[in-house]
């Protein structure tokens, strides 16, 4: 059984440096763009169509 996710944010810590953080533990340190392209792939989904679409995009990238 999978468990759920609950918080996931990602905070500042200094000018270059970013905190992705699941529950309250920090998983990953690095640049904004970084933490937030992890955040996307973590965040839950609710929208099939575009699980779709994204599972067709691996499916013409894996032939």
């Amino acid at each position: 059984m999978k468990t759920q996710i609950r918080d996931i944010i990602v905070r500042r810590l200094d000018e270059r440096r970013y905190a992705l953080a699941v529950d309250g533990v920090v998983r990953y340190v690095g640049s904004e763009e970084e933490c937030q392209r992890r955040l996307a792939m973590l965040a839950p989904k609710k929208d099939r169509a575009d699980q779709d679409k994204a599972l067709a995009r691996l499916g013409r990238i894996l032939r």
